[in-house]
């Protein structure tokens, strides 16, 4: 089917109609939400969230597109926004954020300056203290007994609500609900009215009762991400686990004899609405334009551990395929246990030049989950949301995490810059000071110690105060555990209660261990001093820095940087151990980084691994690129000794392979490889320079190639020149 038509409707709608709707709907908003404060003062967080539930409600500016049957365009948010309050524009759901964040600060002043110093250069995040933009978005309940069954429970908790606080709590859940409603309702009003029928008809029922067939199944997922968006403020980044949750309504359809074709066009029209939603007019120059924040998750196991690879996972990759969708981003789970026909499935495009996804290795990150105090079925349940969080979106919401630099501590120190450590409320860590290179790593490591309780102390004081910013009601009431608890999701009300934070720059220090404790102590030809100043001049003895990239360094396989990678790795996890969380529960690191490779690159100085200023930096745990080329056994084995099974938050992996180098079978035996070697998820292109040379030259005979950039994969010839010679920088790993 061709879409060309539906999407230049769509096109037109999101970005030259959609920018004045949202605006005028913020302004009438918060007009109504300023007067109703004005008249009651002393209102809680929850009570004002609960009228503005029905203000954004009233306001919604309901859009239907004929020939697609699905209804979700509320007019509330521009087209790159997930649900979050101020992505691509200021909407109307960021009211109450906006109004009471001072509570944030008011909670502890001064720990508030400390983190507010250091936010944007060692710990940038989302939201002020808490993630703003990483939510899952819960379809249990709504597929399971729809709104009119949450409403019912709803009723059953507050017949058990002893206090005025839950009280206020579950008034916020029940105006949310009927929010919910009033705008479905609303849809079926526009529909009618310009003789939609279907969409009147689906609109009246779904979501108000539980979807019975394929096609309502999908209009309700694009509902809820877009309807509990408008509403909440926070950012929903994952439609979850379509082939689970859509595979009963599925096999419904076939039963009712629904044919391959009409299903595929469902999940293509579905798939159209939110690939619609990207900007392709432009170039992608900015480090945060591009990526939509929306995903989907395909493959893995149940919850009893059993493969799913079921008609659901190859309606939604043929619509991809037949139509280059990047948008929802598909997130491929397997493992060494996934069957031969979904590996050549799902690694198909890579060896047409096409890089859409992220793996993710059941193998590693369950485990990883369950030590971290998951229950086994749930860990099973995970989906990879946004670029590559870690979701059970029905039972936990992500509290907070986001980016630790621990790569600046490493620079400052190299540097001699005790000024900026000071300033960020750091000691200085005097490396050039130490005897012996136990004593330069345990500075180090007492460095990031300070640095990670500098980012976790306050983050656990304002996660108790998100409820008093923020509550959302209407999210809480979708979930599992939140009603029974009678606590809101942002009081502590899930299952499990998560925190995180991902280090940024594992392999530059790795590497830069390696060279100081081979130069300074092994073979002591220089003090740590003198390779700093090498570092200072930016590197000016070139035939220094070209042996130092030579030494052992990480992803060599070498026995020296693997043991130096998990001794590193587990003191990292130990030093989490004893951090602070705003409702309890396990702390989780990860090692994941997006575009700040490129940018936080141009102002990182040179450092001892032969890293000169300016040069890119290493995403999540991707050796650096200045080592030399190496085969996949080697890279893997370099994990060796590591135990990602303390790595709760996610590691990534983004590898270039050789095009021309592997078939569908080496690509099958490369994922088993991957998938025994520990490592979580892997970012792959597969795609020669040459032809990438030849795509900057003649961009408009290879629009078909799409390159993963880092938590997102665009057109190769889209990117800017600057994100186009970051893709043709990286090593190529043989196979």
């Amino acid at each position: 089917m061709a879409y060309e038509a539906l999407r230049a409707r769509l096109t037109a709608y999101y970005f030259d109609e959609l920018p004045a709707i949202a605006e005028d709907i913020r302004v009438r908003v918060y007009a109504r939400m300023e007067a109703y404060r004005a008249a009651h003062p002393e209102e809680s967080a929850y009570l004002l969230k609960a009228e503005l539930y029905r203000a954004i409600a009233d306001e919604v500016r309901p859009r239907l597109f004929e020939g697609l049957p699905y209804f979700c365009e509320t007019g509330a948010l521009v087209a790159l926004s997930d649900g979050k309050f101020n992505r691509g524009a200021a909407h109307a759901n960021g009211w109450l954020y906006e109004t009471l964040k001072h509570r944030f600060i008011e909670a502890d002043p001064e720990g508030y300056e400390r983190y507010r110093r250091a936010s944007g250069t060692l710990f940038p995040q989302t939201g002020l203290y808490v993630d703003m933009m990483h939510a899952g978005l819960p379809f249990e309940k709504l597929f399971r007994v729809g709104l009119r069954g949450v409403l019912a429970e709803i009723g059953e908790a507050e017949r058990a609500s002893t206090d005025g606080e839950t009280a206020e709590f579950l008034a916020s859940c029940r105006a949310g609900i009927l929010a919910l409603a009033r705008i479905a309702e609303r849809f079926a009003e526009a529909a009618s009215a310009c003789g939609m029928d279907e969409i009147a008809a689906t609109a009246a029922r779904v979501p108000w009762d539980p979807p019975a067939t394929y096609r309502e199944g999908l209009a309700a997922m694009a509902f809820l991400r877009k309807a509990l968006g408008s509403l909440e403020g926070i950012g929903f980044s994952s439609f979850g686990r379509v082939d689970v949750l859509l595979a009963p309504l599925y096999e419904a359809d076939l039963a009712r004899g629904v044919t391959h074709e009409e299903l595929l066009a469902d999940t293509e029209l579905f798939m159209l609405y939110f690939d619609a939603a990207l900007n392709t007019r432009d170039r992608i120059d900015t480090p945060y334009g591009f990526d939509l924040e929306n995903s989907l998750t395909l493959g893995g196991c149940d919850r009893e551990g059993r493969e799913v690879f079921n008609g659901v996972t190859r309606l939604f990759f043929e619509a991809r395929t037949r139509n280059g969708f990047l948008y929802p981003k598909m997130m491929f789970r397997y493992s060494s246990a996934s069957s031969d026909e979904y590996l050549r499935l799902v690694t198909s495009p890579l060896l047409e030049g096409k890089s859409f996804s992220l793996f993710e290795n059941d193998d590693a990150i369950i485990p990883a989950l369950v030590r971290s105090g998951i229950d086994l079925a749930d860990a099973r349940s995970y989906a990879v949301g946004g670029c590559w969080d870690v979701l059970i979106p029905d039972v936990f919401l992500k509290f907070s995490g986001e980016y630790l630099n621990i790569l600046r501590l490493l620079e400052y120190a190299v540097h001699g810059d005790g000024a900026r450590l000071a300033a960020f409320d750091l000691p200085p860590l005097g490396l050039e000071e130490a005897a012996d290179f136990e004593e330069l790593y345990r500075r180090l490591l007492d460095g990031i110690a300070v640095l990670l309780r500098r980012k976790a102390e306050p983050m656990s004081v304002g996660g108790r105060v998100w409820h008093r910013v923020n509550p959302m009601g209407a999210l809480s009431a979708l979930m599992t555990p939140c009603l029974p608890s009678l606590r809101d999701i942002t009081a502590g009300g899930g299952r499990y209660n998560r925190e995180s934070v991902y280090f940024c720059g594992f392999s530059e220090i790795l590497d830069s261990l390696l060279a100081i404790r081979r130069l300074c102590f092994t073979e002591r030809r220089m003090t740590v001093a003198e390779l700093f100043a090498r570092c200072r001049a930016d590197w000016e003895d070139e035939a220094l820095r070209r042996e130092i990239i030579g030494l052992p360094s990480f992803g060599d396989g070498s026995e020296e940087s693997s043991r130096l990678a998990w001794r590193f790795l587990t003191d990292l996890y130990r030093l989490s151990r004893d951090l602070p969380t705003a409702y309890g529960g396990d702390f989780r690191i990860g090692f994941n980084q997006f575009t700040e490779i490129i940018f936080w690159g141009k102002t990182t100085r040179a450092l001892p691994n032969g890293r000169r200023s300016g040069d890119y930096i290493c995403q999540g745990l991707t050796p650096t690129r200045l080592r030399r080329p190496g085969d996949a056994m080697q890279l893997l084995d370099s994990l060796r000794y590591m135990d990602l099974g303390c790595v709760a938050g996610n590691a990534s992996l983004t590898l270039t392979l050789p095009a021309g180098g592997m078939d569908g079978a080496g690509m099958i035996a490369f994922m088993r490889m991957a998938a025994r070697s520990g490592m979580q998820g892997i970012q792959p292109n597969c795609i020669d320079r040459e032809t990438l040379l030849a795509a900057q030259k003649d961009p408009e005979h290879y629009g078909h190639i799409v390159v993963r950039v880092c938590g997102f994969s665009a057109p190769f010839v889209l990117l800017s020149e600057e994100y186009q010679n970051e893709i043709l920088s990286r090593t190529y790993t043989e196979v």
